[in-house]
């Protein structure tokens, strides 16, 4: 059972991965280079929220299955998981709040810190795919 879990596990990773690569490398800079500025904006706040329940979701399951195999990951993996919903429902909000006033400093801020999340996020799940 555990080999199978396994298995599981080692396509789940590089599958989550590669969807977060592939938003960040290709989908973000087209939409910027695309779109107005109005269009961008509407697409974006429309696909974060699905791109950030859709990973937590993923994550979760990632974390429940690896809880069988190693305690550990699973818990690292869980923090990977509260990272994508606290980005959804706390952090974006406030992005967004702060992108509406024109308030350039505050949506600075908040933005590196969400990619700094979304950074250790991936970072994270490499080291515990190389792990495994």
């Amino acid at each position: 059972m555990a080999e199978y879990l396994f298995i599981i596990i080692k396509f789940f990773i590089p599958f989550l991965l590669g969807g977060l690569i592939f938003f960040s490398a290709l989908v973000a800079p087209s939409v910027f280079q695309n779109l107005d500025e109005k269009n961008a904006r509407l697409f974006l706040r429309g696909i974060f929220p699905k791109l950030y329940l859709y990973s937590g979701t993923l994550s979760i399951i990632i974390s429940s299955i690896l809880f069988f195999i190693n305690y550990h990951l699973s818990f690292i993996f869980f923090i990977i998981t509260i990272g994508y919903f606290y980005s959804r429902q706390f952090l974006m909000i406030r992005i967004n709040e702060a992108s509406d006033q024109k308030n350039q400093k505050e949506f600075k801020k908040l933005h590196r810190f969400s990619v700094l999340i979304f950074i250790t996020q991936i970072i994270l799940m490499i080291l515990i795919f190389t792990v495994l």
